[in-house]
């Protein structure tokens, strides 16, 4: 009778055990891993979790994923910031460590690169953290906080060219740093506005930001020599620098930048006027940005402005302001900035009219200094509380040997008391500006 052998069935089950087994360790190991990684993640996210515990889930994450180098990359992140914000040392230590772990176990991880050299440079190791810094350039030459770190770095070790050509390259790849980079310039070239532009070599709308910058630390003359240089201006260049100029007060340099490009519907003034779209015959825009030949209208409460064409004193509509009003408080229901001569006479006509006007607070139509109104101020008196038909109005002023351009506004002044109601409507029309003949 014929025997079978056991051997190989034994042999058999034994392999397929030891392949459950290691099955088992490998999805234990995968586990453990995917266990510490949630965990480092959860710390990461929850900004507001107490250091104390931040430190404790670090190490526990750690423990769990002992082979995986974000792991250790995230406890090196979490004991940096500990030590920075404690001043424990030791703490210090123990990211240095597990960064230095991190880069051997990954060495093509740019992040890891950038960390260690952070605290390395937080621990005084400049050399070593000078390295670590330019292999995490090396490795992400086109993000931003590879090159962002290691030029703080050279800055601070007096590199100073070294430094703003990688701010420069941070700032191609993240525009909305401009005005810190901005700061440390200005910082470091003693607020030259020249060797900023040069440092910096900045093109396009960012070469426009930094303009506006200048304008904003009173560096008027650098500012506009810089903006000369160059023709090729778009019309959002034009405008982000001609309102930095204007809302300093430099009326004349606004106008020359506003009026230097080209601009689709640019705003013409009328025919016989300095004054653009006198008689609201074309639509008006809420809020519009221009500095000059525009009727700016901003969205008030209780303020209702439309354009009414029921019975217009020329033309075929006009401007109508419907109010509600109750609050007590300042307010200019439109103006309209223009270019003038110092030293010159000028005329201001337009035609109004009221329906049930009444109001605590006086409603005036006013022509200013648009950079200081303390240097002219001309107005006609206020507003009669009543219905009127349409009136003709003239005001006459002369500038000042510093007026360089002049605001037509219709504003209301605050009652003395609380509330300060104003409800009815008044209308305009006509609007003209001429220079008045010698």
């Amino acid at each position: 009778m014929a025997t079978i052998s056991v051997r190989p069935i034994i042999l058999r089950l034994l392999l397929l055990l030891i392949a459950l087994a290691g099955f088992g360790v490998l999805s234990w190991l995968v586990a453990r891993s995917a266990i510490g990684d949630a965990v480092m993640r959860a710390v990461e996210r929850t900004p507001n979790l107490p250091p104390e515990n931040k430190l404790q889930w670090a190490d526990l994450a750690v423990g769990l994923a002992e082979r995986d180098p974000l792991s250790h990359l995230g406890r090196g992140g979490v004991y940096l910031s500990a030590a920075t914000e404690e001043q424990n040392e030791q703490f210090l230590v123990t990211a240095l460590e597990e960064l230095r772990q991190t880069v051997k176990m990954n060495p093509e991880d740019y992040r890891a690169w950038l960390v260690l050299g952070r605290a390395l440079d937080r621990g005084g190791f400049q050399d070593e953290a000078r390295q670590a810094l330019e292999s995490s350039v090396k490795l992400a030459p086109s993000h931003f906080e590879p090159r962002w770190a290691l030029g703080n770095h050279l800055l601070r070790k007096g590199e100073r060219d070294a430094a703003f050509a990688h701010f420069r390259q941070a700032l191609a790849g993240r525009q909305s740093a401009l005005p810190l980079v901005f700061d440390y310039a200005w910082d470091s070239f003693n607020g030259d506005g020249r060797a900023i532009a040069s440092a910096l070599a900045l093109s396009g709308e960012a070469r426009s930001q930094m303009i506006a910058l200048l304008v904003g630390r009173n560096r008027f003359n650098d500012a506009m020599s810089i903006w000369r240089e160059t023709s090729d201006h778009s019309a959002a260049e034009a405008q982000q620098v001609s309102l930095a100029l204007y809302y300093a007060g430099q009326m004349a340099a606004a106008y020359e930048v506003w009026n230097s490009v080209q601009m689709p519907d640019r705003p013409m003034p009328d025919a016989g006027s300095l004054l653009a779209n006198g008689g609201f015959e074309k639509p008006l825009v809420i809020d519009a940005k221009a500095p000059f030949l525009t009727w700016r209208i901003g969205p008030m409460g209780g303020v209702k402005v439309s354009l009414d064409r029921k019975a217009p004193q020329e033309g075929t509509q006009s401007l109508r302001i419907g109010f509600e009003i109750r609050e007590n408080i300042p307010q200019t229901f439109f103006a309209q900035t223009v270019s003038v001569k110092p030293s010159t006479t000028y005329e201001l006509s337009y035609a109004v009219k009221t329906e049930e006007l009444n109001g605590w607070s006086m409603l005036t139509l006013e022509a200013i200094d648009a950079a200081d109104a303390g240097r002219l101020r001309a107005t006609n008196a206020p507003l009669p509380n009543k219905t009127t038909e349409w009136k003709e109005e003239v005001v006459k002023f002369t500038t000042s040997a510093k007026t360089d351009a002049v605001t037509i506004r219709f504003q209301r002044q605050p009652c003395p008391d609380p509330p300060c109601l104003l409800t009815g409507r008044v209308l305009f029309d006509a609007f003209k500006l001429t220079e008045v003949a010698k």
